[in-house]
C-alpha cells in the first residue's frame, strides 16, 4: 500500500517510480480490429469470386494423337480477351500436348461459356487439363 501523500504530489510520484496513468490504448485497438476484420472481408470475398473461374467437364481420347477437353469458362469482364493453357499427359504425368485457347473480347456470351477443344499431342495422352486461365 503507497501512502496517500505519494499519491499526490508529483515530485514524490517521480522519485518512487509511479507513472501517471496514460492514455488508454482501447480506441487504438478496436480501431485496427475493425479495420483487420474489414480486410478479411475484402480478401475473402475476393479470393472466393475469382476473375476467372474454369471448370474441367471432361476429356475423350480421340485417337493416338489427338484428346478432345471440354471444360466451362465463367469471368467477371466480358469485354477483355481471355486465354487457357490446355495440356494433355500420358501415362507418367508428363505433358505430352500443350493448346492455348484464344476468346476474343465478347466471345464468352453472358459471362459463362461451355467450350470443346482438340489438342493434338506427340505420343499417346491418357489425360488432359486446364493449366492456367488469364
Amino acid at each position: 500500500m503507497v501512502h496517500p501523500k505519494v499519491l499526490t504530489d508529483p515530485i514524490l510520484r517521480e522519485r518512487y517510480g509511479i507513472k501517471p496513468k496514460g492514455k488508454s490504448n482501447l480506441w487504438l485497438g478496436i480501431f485496427f480490429s475493425v479495420l483487420a476484420i474489414l480486410w478479411f472481408i475484402w480478401s475473402g470475398t475476393n479470393i472466393a469470386n475469382p476473375a476467372i473461374r474454369s471448370e474441367l467437364i471432361s476429356f475423350n481420347v480421340v485417337d493416338e494423337q489427338k484428346i478432345s477437353i471440354t471444360y466451362s469458362i465463367k469471368v467477371r469482364d466480358l469485354a477483355s480477351a481471355h486465354s487457357c493453357k490446355l495440356v494433355a499427359r500420358d501415362i507418367d504425368k508428363n505433358v505430352v500436348g500443350e493448346f492455348t485457347d484464344q476468346m476474343p473480347g465478347n466471345s464468352l456470351g453472358i459471362g459463362s461459356n461451355l467450350r470443346t477443344v482438340e489438342i493434338s499431342t506427340r505420343i499417346p495422352a491418357v489425360n488432359a487439363g486446364i493449366s492456367s486461365c488469364q
